[in-house]
């Protein structure tokens, strides 16, 4: 029972969900032009995480003062006092700020964003349902994402209902760690999953994740044996999991799948270390080195001399 509490948003029903934001004609999330939904909340703490704001199920706040006009009429606004300018730029005091969102209300230049907004699986539908030309001639359809998409099971499967009733393809961007029985009724209304394997020692992911990846592994074959197809995508994170152990591991894992279609390697970004300094939080990774184009093409090698596709993600 304690298990299944931890993947529900406290004090909300399970129909409607935080939402980060929606991303129209994406091509890196499954087949064809796809519509992406990020969700808020996530069981996972993952050091290489690129979007520290969608891991809280609450609403924050986000700063970028390059954006800043310097108008000042945030100031005014607040009603505790948490904004001030500093060489005219907007500081605020988390301690304080209670993410009210007057700020961001008035801030014409986007400076100052409240990040996650509340959407019912109607509205989301409806929203979605504007892009069903796109979806039809490139054989797209939405892709869910987070966070985790699954954190709040039961608004989960009312979504994919919903899209699968308006006949839009549906795929699943997911972390894999929920309890089975949030995740089996969902598989009817999934046509693949992208799942991510970041480590397959349980305690290294424990200490990169903040979990074990037991469940993790136990979902994928327990969906693969549903014939759900699986996009296995490996986040390559150097001193991390970029080890020839480590991927051995992950290829002889994913050869095991009979539903697996192919193998994503996810080279190492820094495109959220600006996410980290809108929420004012340090970035983990600062300084850790991209990862060299051979060693990304001798990883892709070693991973389809196990009999598998695999392709290296932009």
């Amino acid at each position: 029972m304690k298990s299944e509490t931890l993947f529900r948003e406290p004090g909300t029903d399970e129909d409607s969900r935080l939402v980060l934001s929606i991303t129209r004609m994406t091509v890196h999330n499954g087949p064809g032009l796809r519509t992406l939904i990020l969700f808020k909340g996530c069981p996972l703490r993952c050091c290489w995480c690129s979007t520290p704001e969608s891991q809280k199920t609450e609403p924050e706040l986000g700063v970028y003062p390059a954006k800043c006009i310097q108008c000042g009429l945030c100031v005014p606004v607040c009603p505790v006092h948490a904004v001030t300018l500093v060489d005219g730029k907007p500081v605020i005091d988390r301690t304080t700020c209670t993410v009210c969102g007057k700020c961001a209300e008035v801030c014409n230049a986007q400076a100052l964003v409240v990040l996650g907004h509340r959407m019912t699986v109607a509205q989301l539908v409806a929203e979605v349902k504007k892009d069903e030309i796109v979806f039809k001639y490139s054989h797209g359809g939405v892709t869910i994402s987070g966070g985790e998409p699954l954190f709040v099971p039961g608004f989960a499967l009312k979504l994919l209902k919903a899209l699968k009733q308006a006949d839009i393809s549906t795929g699943v961007d997911t972390s894999g760690q929920i309890p089975w029985s949030g995740l089996e009724p969902v598989l009817p209304y999934v046509d693949f999953f992208l799942w991510d394997i970041k480590q397959m020692d349980p305690a290294q992911h424990k200490h990169l994740t903040g979990v074990s990846n037991e469940l993790i592994l136990s979902n994928a074959r327990k969906v693969s044996e549903r014939n759900v197809p699986l996009y296995i995508r490996i986040p390559l994170i150097p001193g991390c999991n970029d080890s020839e152990e480590n991927i051995r591991a992950t290829a002889e894992f994913a050869k095991e799948l009979a539903s697996v279609v192919e193998v994503g390697i996810m080279p190492l970004h820094h495109l959220g270390k600006s996410r980290y300094e809108s929420l004012n939080l340090p970035y983990p990774i600062e300084g850790l080195a991209l990862i060299p184009e051979e060693q990304l093409q001798k990883t892709k090698n070693l991973i389809e001399s196990y009999g598998l596709k695999c392709r290296i993600e932009a």
